[in-house]
């Protein structure tokens, strides 16, 4: 699986959340679930190994690198932006940007590269100066927060301002100034049922049955 390691050449950390409860794939734990010979979460931890800071957040069987800062959100359970929220405060030393990536996109590397040559295009190694960040869409245009590059002062703001728990990653992001960078093919599917996961297979290795 591919990587966006060192892209454009903006500084940024990353923060992996892995504590989805997988409930329409049976309550399996998502980030380990085996897709092309590989866990599912390698696809994004692979795609964030430029980062200064890798946090994952929450829990898995998944093997992680041993540089990952391993944290929880509080209460566990209480969602991505709580999770996002708790990965933040876990970087001591930030980068100008904060790349936020969930556990069950196979196609996070060809997504990250494209957000961060989306952050480059303003000639500068820390990306377009009056923006808050950049986050993929889908097909129709609709924003995947947890395929985002995001303005680390920005975030930390808008966390600070908010109750993380229990709100929607649209709330949290809803006073910031956002590109929305559109996809180039399927980088943005995500895994989040048997369909998907027999779609991806078929994607990775179309001589495979799904």
């Amino acid at each position: 699986m591919d990587t966006a390691a060192g892209q454009a050449g903006t500084s940024f950390d990353a923060v992996v959340l892995v504590g989805g409860r997988g409930s329409r794939l049976g309550g399996v734990d998502k980030a380990a679930l085996d897709l092309g010979g590989h866990p599912l979460v390698d696809a994004s931890l692979n795609a964030a190994r430029g980062a200064r800071t890798l946090v994952v957040v929450g829990r898995t069987s998944a093997p992680l690198p041993s540089r990952a800062v391993l944290t929880q959100e509080e209460p566990a359970g209480s969602g991505p932006a709580a999770g996002f929220a708790r990965g933040l405060t876990s970087i001591t030393d930030p980068a100008s940007w904060t790349l936020l990536l969930g556990c069950d996109v196979p196609g996070a590397g060809d997504a990250v590269r494209r957000l961060l040559n989306a952050s480059a295009a303003g000639g500068d190694a820390d990306g377009v100066a009056d923006v808050d960040g950049f986050v993929l869409t889908d097909a129709d245009g609709r924003a995947q927060w947890m395929l985002g590059l995001y303005r680390t002062a920005s975030v930390r703001v808008a966390v600070d301002a908010s109750a993380a728990t229990n709100l929607s990653m649209r709330a949290l992001f809803a006073g910031l100034d956002l590109v929305l960078v559109r996809p180039a093919g399927p980088e943005w599917h995500d895994i989040d049922t048997w369909a998907d996961h027999a779609a991806w297979t078929e994607r990775l290795d179309p001589q495979r049955p799904a």
